[in-house]
């Protein structure tokens, strides 16, 4: 059986690694195919997961 640590610490690295391809793909986007308002909202949304602010985030629907 995995210790609490241990996997906590392979989730914490697993969240590193998905925000690094994040990243990636943002930046890919914002050359290819985002408008300045896609932008924004990708940005506004980045800081709120990188804050760790998940109540923050609103439904598609929403938008």
């Amino acid at each position: 059986m995995l210790s609490g640590g241990f996997l906590g610490e392979t989730v914490s690295e697993k969240v590193e690694e998905i925000g690094r391809k994040l990243d990636e793909l943002r930046e890919f986007l914002e050359d290819v195919f985002l408008t300045t308002e896609e932008y924004m909202l990708l940005k506004e949304t980045d800081e709120i997961i990188r804050n760790k602010h998940f109540n923050e985030l609103k439904s598609l629907n929403e938008v």
